[in-house]
């Protein structure tokens, strides 16, 4: 048969699926390379060492998700339809950069001191200064990596997602005689490198002058930024702030444990992350997000997690085991615990998406609040109470569900957003092929 050109348009729902599935794509790449270097890491690596590594990394998310202001997800919806969408990515990447080294630098002279952790204090200095370029290293990754999803060139993210995890396994073995730190650096360095030369590629994605696009300042993007940074930042706060917690109130051999299985479930979150991802990119470009799209994206979702979920809680210590051990298989009742919690948060990105593009800053708000504070709180309740470790993670259920509730509530209860101008509306153009 001859081949035939498609006159017609493609769907919304294609077009969210095919942006979506180059982020679901890197994802899943960096989440089974992630896999393998936190198993390599539990096995060549002393519990204490992998406990204490985990409780860096979730301090650079934290003081990232501090510092960042927001502007990332702010870039995603203005890029579009800025005049100059280079310089305002630079003037967000100065800014979010700045700002999350002096947090990350504070969050971690404190936490790694207040655990009097006799191995943590023989190599704070270092430890800090690691933690500091994890830090910022993460902020621009995550700045860059908003402005190349505007873009809707997604392919560059999976690209640079396998990249930078084939190289911090490399680097694991190449600093196996450094301990802690050697651990902590591979993790860094790499995401440093593929940071630097992430810079460059926006230049391929957007031009450097936009002559159909129209002046964004940033106090433009402070509304709907600000309300992203507060909703992300308690959002991605008992994730953040569980390991550390774990670390001064327990010690860091149970803390490796339950980051390892934070860090097993987190790979399941990655696919309704993309796929909300998408769907923000994709409603900032037309304008709107119909509810037949928003619900099919939720039955999707539906019909690839619950298997995934159920098939997991069976294997969850046969998984827990080939990592680490029978050490971590002993434990595998976290694991299970987390994957649960991985439903009710699939629901919530897509709410997270349908507010940013309605542009609700206080619902993004308050659905992200409920999620952190309430998960936080039952995770103190159970620290105070001396609940076995392996049943903290239940907190995450309990506070996923609570704010699954809240959006729905948000949802139904939806205001009118004011018209933005006409010229960023139906004149916004796409990058350079």
């Amino acid at each position: 048969m001859k081949p035939v050109l498609s006159t017609g348009g493609i769907s919304e729902a294609a077009l969210v699926r095919e942006q979506g599935g180059w982020v679901l794509a890197g994802s899943i790449g960096s989440a089974v390379l992630g896999f393998v270097f936190w198993g390599l890491a539990a096995r060549l690596f002393s519990a204490n060492a992998v406990g204490i590594a985990g409780s860096i990394v979730g301090l650079s998310s934290l003081a990232t998700s501090i510092g960042i202001l927001g502007l990332d997800n702010g870039l995603v919806r203005y890029a579009p339809r800025a005049s100059r969408p280079r310089a305002l990515m630079w003037r967000i990447l100065l800014v979010g950069g700045g700002l999350a080294s002096v947090v990350g630098l504070v969050l971690s002279l404190v936490v790694l001191a207040v655990s009097n952790d006799l191995a943590v204090l023989q190599i704070l200095p270092a430890l800090v200064v690691i933690a500091v370029v994890q830090t910022t290293s993460q902020t621009c990754f995550q700045i860059t990596d908003a402005s190349i999803l505007a873009a809707r060139k997604s392919e560059y993210l999976a690209y640079r997602a396998v990249s930078y995890g084939i190289a911090k396994i490399i680097l694991l073995f190449a600093l196996l005689s450094e301990g802690v730190v050697g651990l902590s650096a591979a993790y860094t360095l790499p995401l440093l490198v593929v940071m630097l030369v992430s810079l460059f590629l926006v230049r391929r994605v957007w031009p450097l002058q936009n002559e159909r696009g129209v002046p964004v300042r940033l106090r433009e993007l402070a509304s709907l930024s600000a309300g992203n940074w507060l909703s992300g930042l308690v959002y991605s706060l008992p994730s953040r702030v569980g390991p550390a917690l774990l670390l001064i109130f327990i010690g860091s051999a149970p803390t490796s444990y339950f980051f390892i299985a934070l860090q097993l479930a987190e790979v399941l979150n990655y696919i309704p992350e993309s796929v909300s991802k998408s769907l923000y990119a994709h409603g900032s470009i037309r304008d709107r997000l119909p509810a037949s799209l928003t619900a099919s994206m939720r039955r999707l979702l539906a019909a690839i997690l619950v298997p995934m979920v159920a098939l997991g809680v069976v294997l969850a210590q046969v998984a827990m085991t080939i990592l680490g051990g029978t050490q971590y298989g002993a434990h595998s009742l976290a694991l299970q615990l987390f994957l649960l919690a991985t439903l009710p948060k699939a629901g919530i990105q897509i709410y997270k998406a349908q507010f940013n593009v309605d542009r609700r800053p206080l619902a993004l708000i308050v659905l992200g609040g409920t999620l952190g504070v309430s998960t936080v709180a039952f995770f103190l309740v159970g620290l105070l109470l001396r609940v076995n470790p392996d049943w903290l993670p239940l907190a995450w259920v309990l506070g996923g569900t609570l704010a699954l509730g809240v959006g729905w509530w948000l949802s139904r209860r939806k205001a009118p957003s004011e018209p933005e101008p006409q010229s960023a509306v139906t004149e916004r153009p796409g990058p350079p092929a």
